[in-house]
């Protein structure tokens, strides 16, 4: 598929150049309890602090792209859609996609503070075009954010990362692109913005 080759030749390319030359900046003061934790512990202390305070919310983790993180006075678990899907209509509704937990202070954002009102849970049928989507386009495109949004004759699919982007445009019968696609990189951030932060979040990936 030439647009997918395109796209992460794109990413690849700038990804490398920013791992060679940027900077990130590590605080080694360090005060929390779980830095000697790894991130399959840590995913399983998320999920029991979301089982405590929302017993009725029930997810599926195949769904999500879950990742830990670190710095010197937060340890959190974010909890990543890894395909966001937007039904007709409510694109102005501001839809949320995504939570995290703060293993430190056991906040769960966004619920804790806006409950779940505007979390979205797919229907049944919002599922099947999802589906639909994911099998016409091959979705998900690994290393970006994959989002549907569906239109009255058509779906939009933005695939995105901090390199590259992509727009494309399927028919809501056929499955067949129906549009011109729109593809592009982004330009790397100056390598004096790259240490403004000075307790950054850290992966933890083992």
């Amino acid at each position: 598929m030439i647009r997918l080759s395109i796209l992460f030749l794109f990413s690849f390319s700038l990804s490398s150049y920013a791992q060679q030359n940027g900077s990130i900046v590590q605080s080694t003061d360090v005060s929390t309890n779980h830095m000697d934790l790894n991130k399959e512990t840590l995913i399983n202390e998320a999920n029991r602090v979301l089982a405590s305070k929302y017993p009725d919310f029930d997810f599926d983790t195949l769904s999500y792209d879950i990742t830990a993180w670190r710095n010197s006075e937060k340890t959190i678990v974010k909890y990543q859609r890894i395909i966001r899907f937007t039904p007709l209509g409510k694109k102005e509704a501001n839809l949320t996609f995504d939570f995290e937990v703060n293993l430190i202070n056991k906040e769960v954002s966004p619920f804790d503070f806006w409950g779940f009102e505007k979390f979205y849970i797919p229907t049944i049928e919002e599922q099947e075009k999802m589906q639909f989507v994911i099998n016409a386009f091959d979705l998900p495109y690994g290393g970006f954010t994959n989002s549907i949004v569906e239109e009255p004759e058509m779906y939009i699919i933005y695939v995105d990362n901090e390199y590259a982007f992509g727009q494309y445009h399927i028919d809501k019968i056929t499955g067949k692109e129906c549009l011109g696609s729109i593809e592009g990189s982004y330009a790397p951030m100056p390598e004096d913005l790259q240490s403004i932060e000075k307790d950054p979040l850290i992966e933890i990936k083992e």
